[in-house]
């Protein structure tokens, strides 16, 4: 068992993290090298505290998640109560109100007819679990060897198998995984007319390969904030329709807000066929993720 190198920003690590830090698997994280992690021991508003009583200021929110600050009152209350009536009841010919109320609550938020919610526990599982509504939609049309994505530089889906697929060839994994994820299609956004007219091109000679095209709406945030206009979305969605492959837009990070509106595809005003959901959904409280398909797909 390694025992993490001392970290300079710690006198006197608690018991707890002395004994535990070298059972713990960071994420994103060389374990041989890495310093002691910070123990925190509580959290409210936008400040981590640390077990010497030192507070810092949580620049990104826990990844993204705690998008109404850590513990709110109104969170916390509502999370409460849920526990004291039913923790968790699995939806395997089962159903409970809080589900049937969100999945209503996202039905009437979201654009157009994305009205269908497959609940899942992360970001990553609702991303896989589009690729697979993808696969099966042409699968139940009789439409066989539809089994791949066309996803873009700079992109981040995920890091299981299937996403690990869909992200960026040189910031990803592909070269480390090479033979163990699937090969996909990986261009250029639509960003300019050259570019439009290549991913049209292309599509014209894959489409007949092509399950559907995945992207994050506006912004792709892992790959370094990289931006692109309300334009490269209405020319994806209509270069989709034309080359007829499904669009899923990827709002686990763009989702709840994060790009000025509820969601980053109302700035093009268009409608994906399948969306991501995850991270803001509970305020960073609880694992959750949601997979949201129009009438289309569902049917």
């Amino acid at each position: 068992m390694s025992v993490p190198p001392p970290n300079p920003l710690i006198n006197d690590p608690p018991a707890w993290l002395a004994e535990g830090a070298p059972h713990l698997w960071l994420p994103y994280t060389q374990m041989q090298t890495t310093p002691m992690a910070l123990p925190v021991v509580k959290t409210d508003g936008v400040r981590l505290t640390l077990a010497d009583g030192r507070e810092l200021v949580d620049g990104i929110s826990s990844w993204w998640t705690a998008a109404h600050g850590y513990n709110h009152p109104h969170i916390r209350e509502a999370v409460t109560a849920q526990l004291e009536k039913m923790p968790h009841v699995m939806l395997g010919g089962l159903a409970h109100e809080p589900a049937c109320r969100l999945a209503t609550r996202l039905s009437e938020k979201l654009p157009g007819d994305l009205a269908h919610v497959f609940f899942s526990e992360s970001g990553s599982v609702s991303v896989e679990i589009a690729m697979k509504i993808a696969v099966q939609y042409w699968i139940n049309q009789g439409k066989k060897g539809r089994t791949r994505f066309v996803s873009f530089k700079g992109g981040y889906h995920g890091d299981t198998l299937a996403t690990m697929s869909v992200c960026d060839p040189d910031e990803g994994m592909h070269t480390l995984f090479k033979g163990a994820i699937a090969e996909q299609f990986i261009c250029e956004l639509p960003s300019d007319a050259e570019k439009t007219a290549a991913l049209d091109t292309f599509l014209g000679e894959h489409a007949h390969e092509v399950a559907a095209v995945v992207t994050e709406p506006l912004v792709q945030g892992a790959g370094g904030m990289r931006f692109h206009s309300p334009e490269t979305l209405k020319t994806l969605r209509a270069l989709c329709d034309r080359h007829g492959v499904l669009l899923i837009l990827d709002e686990i990070f763009t989702g709840f807000g994060r790009t000025g509106t509820m969601f980053a595809c109302e700035q093009a005003g268009i409608v994906p066929d399948i969306v991501t959901l995850s991270k803001a959904l509970t305020g960073g409280t609880m694992a959750l993720a949601a997979t949201v398909a129009t009438a289309r797909v569902y049917e």
